[in-house]
């Protein structure tokens, strides 16, 4: 049994995002494993503040909602990710949250705790899928930089029409995903 954490940054509680995501996790409980969300979009969570508690800490300083996420990470098995992509890059609360994640390297940018599997996901509403692939190219950079593999990068685009639903193959593709995490 494999611990997943789920990162979801989309203030929207039934957003494309989410769905996606949901999907992975789908296929994370179908192999048994164990989930834990954290929830981007929640009040209290703050910025990095530049303090460098974190070179010689495997932690932030800041005690808030993601404190316990660094014990949670050194603990995990596999990491999902679900950022949308507002104005051509993720959105701010996926940023701060990758700003928060500098405890994950340590001097010289080594890797604290390499090996994670990392499935990401992405939503934009624009219709052309390789339009922001340099904003997608540069979150998932930062799992490379913590020495995490990125197993699949899911992106759902095009999702302006009322009745737009995700296709079918996406979806499939998010629960093999999820399974392949555990």
């Amino acid at each position: 049994m494999g611990k997943i954490l789920a990162f979801l940054s989309s203030p929207r509680e039934n957003g494309y995002t989410t769905q996606l995501v949901n999907h992975v996790l789908d296929g994370v409980k179908s192999a048994s494993g164990e989930i834990v969300i954290y929830n981007l979009n929640e009040d209290g969570i703050k910025g990095c503040q530049g303090c460098f508690y974190c070179r010689s800490h495997e932690k932030c300083a800041i005690k808030d909602h993601l404190y316990p996420m660094y014990d949670d990470i050194k603990n995990a098995d596999g990491i999902v990710a679900g950022f949308p992509i507002y104005f051509g890059s993720v959105n701010g609360q996926a940023k701060q949250w990758i700003d928060r994640m500098y405890p994950m390297v340590g001097d010289a940018f080594v890797p604290r705790f390499p090996g994670k599997k990392v499935v990401t996901v992405y939503a934009q509403a624009n219709p052309d899928s390789s339009l922001f692939s340099d904003a997608i190219k540069s979150a998932n950079g930062f799992f490379e930089l913590y020495g995490w593999d990125v197993i699949e990068s899911l992106l759902v685009y095009g999702n302006t029409a009322q009745d737009y639903e995700i296709p079918k193959e996406l979806l499939d593709r998010a629960y093999e995903a999820g399974r392949k995490l555990v």
